[in-house]
């Protein structure tokens, strides 16, 4: 057995089993080994990804918060079939996401004021101081104006009309009164402005802040822009007309029914009523007007230019307010309660008396319209500036009506009766609305038959004062408004003398004859 057992054989298969048990304990260990390294790789692989992420996110919150708090100067261009683009570091064009152009970012997305066709109404203006210098030589203009702000309701977002104007720079300060805390702050109460953007679709502008404003206080905004000076006849437009074989320019404003927003920012709704105070610099060979009275001109030593400023206006709305640059002469009357009247035209048109007609009943119209309203003239001046081209017959601005020269200049050699008669009734029409309309406005467009009804009826009440022997009010009455405005009442397409107005697109189709000869026919 003992021999048996210790054969060769069985020696070789005994030490074969303990040579693979041996090897297989001694290969385990090394296996074992091998697998927890690569494990320890793959989890250190992993925290330091996942510390690398952190470390990156954390760094991007920084920045961009940086970037919020110490972005550079923003410039803003606002073309009105264009969404619009908000610029950083001072270009003018460079392209935002699509979100941005449209207005559609950040937490705001909830609440869209500036969607609305009609302003929010949880700001009221209350005063604007707006300084413009008038580039005549390339029609152009730049600008700043100041507007004060009453808060009605808490809002973050300031929105105002604007349109056609290429913003450069947005501010918002905290005023006096109850926001004297805030204006004790270091930068002078300065509001943190979050972004601001145009908003072309309802020609409006929009500047977000990082906290709301307060019910109750005042904020003042600041804007600088610039923009042209269009020959389209709406906003500050350009004109010419020739002298001596010399061709001569003029700029001068039409702002009803919406058209003050594309001449600086503004609240340009006719309830929005305030108070302005105008500066206009240019080259001195032009004379500057506006609804008041020059309160001081000063020459600047530096340029040559001049620089007139005029008084604070009453309150009013925004499409009443103008001014013009022109190199025209006028000719001077005065009412007998004091008003200074002057008549603006071309020099020659001056010289030859054209204009002697309508500055002689526009000073006995003054008087009338006093004695028969029993309110007197709230300006201390009313000019008439006889332009050479106009989209209107006239426009009653307070303080500076416009005229295109067929309906204010008269020449009495050549002129017919007819004539002379319908210039009449467009000058009495105008003046009329000194009161019905500049003094008293509606809050809002459907209601523009209140200012046009009474003024069309005055046409013939103010020109019997002038001419009664023309019978104007019992007999051309009669047939000019009577029997016209039963004809058109007849028609099917008679409608309502007040009028929805929702869009701005709407607002030029209630200034029709219904508006003008129904009223007047009611009364």
């Amino acid at each position: 057995m003992g021999l048996n057992d210790s054969s060769p054989g069985a020696m070789r298969n005994g030490r074969g089993l303990s040579d693979q048990w041996a090897e297989s304990v001694v290969v385990r260990p090394r296996t074992t080994e091998r697998n927890i390294t690569v494990h320890k790789r793959l989890v250190l692989g992993f925290a330091l990804s996942i510390l690398t992420l952190i470390i990156v996110t954390a760094v991007a919150v920084v920045l961009s918060v940086r970037f919020e708090e110490c972005g550079g100067p923003e410039r803003t261009v606002l073309t009105a079939g264009e969404p619009g683009t908000r610029v950083s570091g001072g270009s003018a064009k460079l392209n935002g996401s699509r979100g941005e152009r449209n207005g559609e970012r950040g937490d705001e997305e909830g609440v869209q004021p500036w969607r609305n066709t009609r302003l929010p109404g949880t700001l009221r203006p209350r005063h604007y101081d707006l300084r413009l210098a008038v580039h005549m030589d390339n029609f152009t203009f730049s600008g700043e104006v100041s507007i004060e702000l009453e808060c009605i309701n808490a809002t973050r977002f300031i929105v105002l009309h604007a349109d056609r104007l290429e913003v450069d720079k947005v501010s918002v300060t905290a005023e006096g009164g109850t926001s004297s805390r805030l204006a004790s702050r270091p930068g002078g109460g300065s509001m943190r402005i979050h972004r601001h953007f145009p908003y072309p679709a309802n020609q409006m502008y929009v500047v977000v802040l990082h906290r709301e404003l307060k019910p109750m206080r005042v904020y003042r905004l600041n804007v600088s822009f610039d923009a042209a000076i269009e020959d389209e006849l709406l906003g500050f437009f350009r004109s010419s007309y020739t002298l001596q074989r010399e061709r001569r320019y003029l700029a001068v404003t039409q702002f009803s029914p919406t058209h003050a927003r594309k001449a600086f920012p503004c609240f340009d709704e006719p309830v929005y009523k305030a108070t302005f105070s105008i500066t206009l610099r240019h080259d001195p060979q032009y004379t500057s007007l506006s609804n008041m009275p020059v309160e001081s001109s000063l020459m600047s030593d530096e340029d040559g230019w001049l620089t007139n400023r005029f008084s604070r206006t009453p309150r009013m709305s925004t499409y009443y307010l103008a001014w013009a640059v022109c190199n025209f002469t006028f000719r001077e009357a005065h009412s007998d309660s004091g008003v200074m009247i002057r008549l603006y035209a071309r020099p020659d048109a001056i010289s030859s008396g054209a204009g002697d007609y309508a500055l002689h009943i526009t000073k006995r119209l003054l008087g009338f319209y006093q004695d028969y309203f029993q309110v007197q003239y709230s300006l201390p001046k009313l000019d008439l500036l006889a332009v050479p081209k106009h989209p209107y017959a006239a426009m009653e601005n307070w303080g500076l009506s416009v005229f295109v020269e067929q309906k204010i200049l008269l020449d009495a050699e050549v002129s017919s009766s007819s004539y002379q008669m319908e210039l009449t009734m467009v000058v009495v029409h105008e003046i009329c609305h000194q009161w019905f309309g500049d003094l008293v406005t509606p809050v809002w467009w459907e209601d523009v038959w209140l200012k046009e009804g009474f003024a069309h009826y005055f046409e013939y009440v103010g020109t019997d004062f002038l001419f009664p022997k023309w019978n104007m009010e019992k007999q051309r009455f009669l047939t000019d408004v009577l029997h016209e405005v039963m004809l058109l009442d007849g028609l099917s397409s008679s409608h309502p003398i007040s009028q929805e107005v929702e869009q701005a697109t709407d607002i030029d189709r209630v200034f029709d004859w219904i508006a003008y000869k129904k009223p007047p026919y009611e009364y």
